[in-house]
């Protein structure tokens, strides 16, 4: 994962905390790479699928840190953390990037979390690690909650529910690292990947990737977000 690609570098971003590369090629295909180590590059955060009125409840937190030992301590990268009191907590970063207008693009996405959470345990609800789900996505409108008639914040775009992806996302994995439940938590990295999902772009050529975790455990969870990659290809 994030390998350098063959393609030529047409921008990088250096100003205003924006640290990211873009590449693109002659048939209009774009990668779009975030190393967060380098700045939070613009990505905003925000939570959904639980009542209006109880952040505070549900311990909600977003903010660019450093990592935590064993990684290493002297790099950062986007945070994100929530107790899940409703059995359905999303928590999600977003950002927007530009491509070529009226194009059908074939999108992968590659992303590197950090996470503490080991396999194999039993939780509430969930496990803490396999029980939260991961996904990506690519949508038109600006990925955002708004209240619902039961007094709820929902999304305005369609990630599925939990383990399921919807039409403007894929699952990309879980929090799951590679240690065993009797071993405990501990900070690791984890690469993810999935399936590819379809966008058509209108004549603006403007588009929204976000990156959040779907909770089945009802408890807390926390997130680093380190690298995003997301790949264009033109169909």
């Amino acid at each position: 994962m994030f390998q350098t690609h063959p393609r030529r570098l047409v921008a990088a971003f250096l100003a205003c905390g924006l640290v990211f590369q873009v590449s693109c090629s002659d048939e209009d295909s774009f990668a779009f790479d975030f190393d967060f180590n380098q700045g939070p590059s613009g990505w905003v955060e925000g939570f959904a699928d639980y009542p209006a009125g109880q952040d505070d409840l549900f311990n909600l937190v977003a903010d660019y840190r450093a990592l935590l030992p064993p990684l290493d301590t002297s790099r950062s990268a986007l945070y994100i953390a929530g107790t899940n009191r409703s059995d359905d907590l999303w928590m999600y970063y977003k950002t927007e990037v530009t491509l070529s207008g009226n194009t059908m693009y074939q999108v992968r996405f590659d992303v590197e979390i950090a996470t503490s959470a080991p396999s194999g345990c039993v939780g509430v609800g969930g496990a803490p690690g396999e029980g939260v789900t991961v996904k990506a996505g690519v949508s038109l409108i600006e990925p955002d909650r708004e209240l619902d008639t039961a007094g709820w914040w929902r999304m305005n775009v369609d990630k599925g529910n939990q383990t399921v992806g919807g039409e403007d996302a894929v699952v990309i994995g879980d929090l799951a690292n590679s240690r065993s439940c009797e071993d405990g938590p501990e900070w690791e990295l984890k690469g993810l990947g999935g399936p590819s999902m379809m966008i058509t772009t209108d004549s603006t050529g403007r588009a929204w990737l976000f990156v959040g975790t779907d909770s089945g455990f009802e408890s807390r969870s926390a997130v680093y977000y380190t690298r995003f990659r997301a790949e264009f290809e033109p169909m």
